[in-house]
């Protein structure tokens, strides 16, 4: 009986297991779901599995070498059906594959434009991504929490405040996934009038002195309103959080509550203005260092793909606008931003990358770039391809015009120490095949087609941006959506609702 309980060990052990990293996607912003090694622990503990099997085939060769033979031709099973799934129609929208349940489908805000026709989805999430960050980096400081009093309740505030440990620094807060759980609108005739939208969020952020710091992955629930009465501010204005209705930079009065301006004298709370948080829940929280050595399958490359209902009709419109979009040259620029995103990712270096991603991407790959530097590791990706990309959403406003793609890619994905070049993850020698969603913005007012060249689209000069996303010759921000089409949010099948 023994036997039988070290045969049942070791097949758990040597069960496959596959680092997943790429921009935006396998080490994902929650450290990764599987385990994690460190050092050179990866190398040595396949060394120690193979002696053990090799031992166990010698001591129980009736058991053993059958046992090996089965894997060996499950395993090259396997690689045929990837190598197959290369050369098909990857449409997972008529494949009888059904996802699990992965919760509700996420509110479409849009409907917030019926009472502000200059609401804009893209805004929105701009806005949420920067206050997050801030009110975080601030609650260690009272003076700094309240200097957001336009924006968060005096009861949201104290919930940042009072989140442990109390009083310790954050910074390098990273937002992985923003889900919109409920969304809420007045009924007609109803006074007051409000718009309610809550917000489930997942992070990653450092906290705690210099030499002791620790990484948490948190996911919490904002809640936030606003007068249906309000209006959006112009893209410029969205991340100042100066005064909601002069727009001077905010400074609180003596009045008791630290929510009249001093410049214009209006109470700037509660919503009256502008998105307030009205209360923040801690959903959960844990300490998370970033794991580069995850080993984690892809989910739901085999789902069937998500597209929104009013797809065709929204696709029509912004091709009636503008003729040039046409299917052909999006996915031409998708694939130049997909091979210059992989290959900046491979160097570690995000400067070529950068002209063609919004500013909160890019602090969400810096996070995770940086990560490999400091562990000493490089994730490479060689022979990455763009196999297929199919338009599932159209978002259009105002402001910008936002498309999401479902994308089929493949190629080699693995992590090497960068003193040695030893491979500590995934396999240099086998395709990964994988699907995500990828979403891409541009200015409303922006027509023609998208470019292929690598030029300052402002003043035609080969296109160098800073880490701000400006044009070195120029100084024009082309990560804006104000020029081109850029990426926006890279989003895995498991957590991607619509």
């Amino acid at each position: 009986m023994k036997r039988w309980w070290y045969l049942v060990l070791v097949l758990l052990l040597l069960l496959p297991a596959v680092a997943v990293a790429r921009p935006g996607g396998g080490e994902g912003y929650s450290g990764g779901g599987g385990d994690s090694g460190g050092g050179d622990g990866g190398g040595e503990l396949a060394w120690l599995l193979i002696r053990l099997w090799i031992e166990f085939c010698i001591a129980y060769p009736q058991i053993g070498i059958p046992v090996t033979i089965v894997v060996i031709l499950i395993v090259m099973a396997r690689r045929r059906r990837k190598a197959r799934a290369g050369s098909q129609n990857w449409d997972s929208a008529s494949s009888r594959a059904t996802a699990p349940p992965t919760g509700p489908r996420s509110q479409d805000l849009d409907a917030i434009r019926t009472l502000d026709p200059d609401f804009s989805v893209v805004l929105f999430e701009d806005f949420a991504y920067a206050l997050y960050a801030r009110a975080h980096q601030a609650r260690s400081s009272r003076r700094d929490l309240d200097a957001l009093a336009p924006y968060m309740s005096e009861a949201a505030r104290q919930q940042i405040e009072q989140r442990r440990p109390v009083g310790a620094p954050v910074h390098g807060v990273v937002v992985g996934a923003l889900r919109v759980a409920d969304l809420s609108l007045p009924a007609a005739g109803t006074a007051p009038a409000w718009v309610t939208v809550v917000l489930e969020i997942e992070a990653n952020m450092t906290v705690g002195m210099a030499g002791a710091e620790h990484t948490q992955y948190v996911r919490e629930r904002w809640r936030l309103a606003r007068s249906a009465s309000a209006r959006t501010k112009p893209p410029a204005e969205v991340r100042s959080f100066h005064c909601p209705n002069c727009g001077a930079p905010f400074e609180a009065s003596d009045r008791p509550g630290g929510d009249r301006c001093s410049y214009c004298g209006e109470v700037v709370s509660g919503g009256r203005f502008d998105w307030s948080v009205e209360s923040v829940d801690l959903l959960a929280v844990e300490e998370r260092p970033p794991s580069l050595l995850t080993t984690v399958e892809e989910v739901g490359t085999d789902w069937p793909t998500i597209f929104h209902p009013d797809l065709q009709a929204r696709r029509a419109e912004l091709l009636r606008d503008d003729p040039a979009a046409a299917d052909e040259a999006l996915q031409t620029r998708l694939r130049l931003i997909y091979d210059e995103l992989n290959a900046a990712w491979t160097r570690l270096d995000l400067g070529g990358a950068r002209p063609y991603v919004s500013d909160n991407l890019y602090d969400y790959l810096l996070y995770w770039t940086t990560a490999y530097q400091r562990q000493g590791l490089r994730n490479v990706l060689e022979g990455m391809r763009l196999m297929e990309a199919k338009l599932t959403k159209v978002v259009r406003d105002r402001w910008y015009d936002s498309l999401t793609f479902r994308v089929w890619g493949a190629g080699r994905d693995y992590t090497v120490r960068q003193a040695t070049g030893d491979v500590v993850a995934g396999n240099p020698k086998v395709d990964r095949f994988y699907t995500e969603y990828w979403t891409l913005i541009r200015g409303a007012g922006v027509k023609g087609a998208p470019r292929t060249d690598k030029n300052c689209p402002n003043c035609g000069a080969p296109l160098d941006v800073n880490m701000a996303g400006a044009c070195e010759h120029c100084g024009a921000k082309v990560t804006r959506g104000q020029f081109d089409w850029v990426l926006s949010k890279i989003e895995q099948d498991d957590s991607y609702t619509g």
